[in-house]
């Protein structure tokens, strides 16, 4: 079974970096490749990039020094320029701030959460498919943090990226992610970063704190955030740069695509991605049918549903699309908040048995 790699991270921010890039330079060097092809793809000029990307760096040491220390550290264990790494960590919003079609090159997924009224062992899940360009699979790793100040977690990331897309923390908050588009996006990008509020959710105590770094301050481009917590909460928080939005659980089940389900959004995405407006639909009559009793192994065969293929869930690469805009589902992901551990596959789940990854083994 190909299973996504796990790395253990300790001792000072710096230190967590540093053990990051050593290990991964190759693959950081790979992602950077990837992503400036794929900027160019899409209009992006290198030298606009590379100058977005070196702004940042006093920017986050000023919004989180941390943060900024062990993206330094991957940077010197790599051996790769700072801006690079900076690249890796605010993609997002050059993407949206670069791109002249803003319909174009976000990440499409399915997420859920579940209450434990809905599940089978009254425990609360989140979780997703992530899909995304097909040789992103080859640089995402499973990243185990264990902090002197702060949550210890364990996340799923891309490899130079110091905050987890998709994790759990000890103290049973998780967090899943779905990409957006509105026609906002990229017009104040100097604001504090997705990947860097992903990081601010899974180092929280308190559920509060976690909400509190999605919605506290304005973005500079739009996200969904599906967050949980394991005493059995799941909020659902639709994000853009002019507003905020949520979307409880009904009947113990809330599941979302790439498009916004609440009113007073321009949702542009679903241009894109128009099957994004049976995924979501989809993936909650599925759970439905089984509330009350959904167990891991429901959850995974939901996550493999091929309705719509190669356009579904479990999505698959078209073969009539441009090989630059083809996805695939990367990795499958199931969180149990309770038992603070990480299930996923190292892509398409239908492929790909899940691993687990607990904290603290």
């Amino acid at each position: 079974m190909t299973s996504l790699p796990h790395l253990v991270l300790t001792g000072s921010p710096y230190e967590r970096g540093l053990t990051h890039g050593e290990r991964f330079a190759e693959e950081i060097r790979m992602n950077v490749e990837t992503y400036l092809t794929r900027f160019a793809q899409h209009g992006a000029k290198e030298e606009v990039v590379r100058r977005q990307a070196t702004e940042y760096v006093p920017l986050v040491e000023e919004w989180n020094p941390d943060y900024a220390s062990e993206l330094r550290g991957i940077a010197d264990g790599s051996g790769v320029p700072i801006e690079e790494v900076m690249l890796l960590n605010v993609r997002y919003e050059i993407l949206y701030a670069s791109y002249s079609d803003q319909t174009a090159g976000t990440d499409g997924c399915t997420s859920f959460g579940l209450l434990p009224t809905a599940t089978a062992d009254g425990k609360t899940y989140v979780g997703q498919n992530w899909d995304w360009a097909v040789p992103i699979a080859d640089t995402l790793l499973v990243t185990e943090t264990h902090q002197r100040d702060g949550s210890d977690h364990i996340a799923i990331t891309e490899a130079g990226i110091v905050g987890g897309k998709m994790g759990v923390n000890e103290h049973g908050i998780g967090l899943v992610i779905n990409g957006l588009v509105s026609p906002d996006d990229g017009e104040h990008p100097f604001r504090k970063p997705f990947h860097l509020r992903c990081r601010e959710i899974l180092d929280a105590t308190r559920f509060d704190s976690t909400l509190e770094s999605i919605i506290a301050t304005p973005h500079a481009c739009s996200a969904n955030y599906v967050v949980g917590h394991g005493d059995g909460e799941v909020i659902d928080i639709e994000t853009s740069p002019n507003r905020t939005d949520h979307v409880y659980p009904r009947d113990g089940i809330v599941t979302h695509a790439n498009h916004f389900m609440t009113s007073g959004f321009e949702s542009r995405m679903e241009r894109q991605l128009p099957d994004s407006l049976y995924r979501a639909n989809r993936l909650r009559r599925l759970f439905e049918h089984q509330r009350g009793a959904i167990d891991t192994e429901i959850m995974k065969s939901a996550l493999c549903d091929h309705f719509g293929r190669p356009a579904s869930i479990c999505r698959h690469e078209d073969p009539d699309a441009p090989v630059e805009e083809r996805s695939r589902t990367d990795t499958s992901v199931i969180l149990d908040l309770d038992d603070r551990t990480l299930h996923a596959t190292y892509g398409p789940p239908c492929d790909e048995d899940y691993r687990t990854y607990r904290l603290g083994e």
